[in-house]
């Protein structure tokens, strides 16, 4: 069993073997190294923060902010094949059949990668500053969520046409459906307003919000898993487990600026950008039981098992 992890602060991808404890790096290059010499953001120059597993094609791909690029990574011997430009900041991207569609949050728009010609074939313009993109296989449709709108867009995937919106609460980011497709969960950040954040249940048999949570402060992501919501709470360094019959949420610091969470078996791995680490969290306990070492600023996470 695998897990990986996008180094932000250092360019670097790992591959880390949870049974063998072994570790294998891969560096992430630029696609142009003339761009962004002197780098706003950061010394390095690329700043892989989300990841995009294609184990039919044994590849996993790397989205990069500060370059604004996509790398492909062989996963046969864990080497990089290059970076391309994909869009201005991709904040999130999914595999849909033989393409990655990247949505970039500076240029408010969804780029169309295709695997195999390892080219951009086209660009979608969304709402304002989109966050998240998922795919839902009952209903066969794209949801994007627009920060700056509130906002979820639906977009048929045969021609990429927005087709509905649906109205959330303030700044939406992270999303996720339930285990039969029928109801979507959005995390609402409130960011800038000082007050909790928010999730908002969406039946889509109608597209109405049927019930608003409260969870904790700027909540960045969320995941179902059984009977319980799992909230990660980014200025509140918590990971929060809300339980959908009785509404009762139990909290568990997850270590300082956490900045992405997977799910495997009974427990979270939960990335702490400022301690460079990877909290292992029992979610039936809620409580933090092992820490993994990382290379500086990780942020997403993959695991493959």
């Amino acid at each position: 069993m695998y897990l990986y992890i996008a180094n932000m602060g250092e360019d670097i991808v790992e591959r880390v073997d949870l049974e063998k404890n072994h570790r294998d790096f891969a560096k992430i290059n630029s696609y142009n190294n003339k761009h962004l010499l002197l780098n706003v953001y950061s010394k390095y120059l690329c700043g892989p923060h989300r990841l995009i597993l294609d184990k039919q094609r044994g590849k996993l791909y790397s989205l990069n902010a500060y370059d604004n690029s996509i790398s492909i990574i062989n996963l046969e011997d864990f080497s990089s094949e290059g970076s391309l430009y994909i869009g201005n900041y991709p904040n999130s991207g999914i595999l849909y059949k033989d393409y990655i569609l990247v949505v970039n949050g500076d240029s408010d728009s969804i780029s169309i990668f295709d695997v195999g010609d390892k080219k951009v074939i086209g660009q979608i313009k969304v709402g304002s500053y989109p966050q998240e993109i998922i795919y839902n296989e009952k209903y066969d449709m794209i949801f994007v969520s627009n920060m700056n709108f509130d906002e979820v867009l639906l977009i048929e995937p045969e021609y990429y046409r927005i087709v509905d919106f649906i109205i959330t609460g303030a700044r939406p980011i992270g999303m996720t459906f339930s285990e039969d497709w029928d109801y979507l969960y959005v995390v609402n950040s409130y960011f800038e307003s000082g007050i909790n954040g928010k999730v908002s249940i969406i039946n889509l048999q109608n597209f109405k919000v049927t019930e608003e949570i409260e969870v904790g402060k700027v909540p960045t992501m969320v995941q179902k898993k059984g009977d319980f919501l799992y909230v990660l709470n980014s200025y509140s360094n918590t990971l929060c487990k809300v339980d959908l019959f009785t509404r009762q949420k139990k909290e568990v610091y997850c270590g300082e600026a956490p900045g992405y969470f997977c799910l495997y078996d009974k427990y979270a791995y939960v990335s702490s950008t400022e301690e460079n680490s990877v909290n292992i969290i029992n979610i039936e306990e809620m409580k933090v039981v092992k820490f993994i070492e990382t290379r500086k600023e990780p942020h997403g996470l993959i695991i493959d098992w």
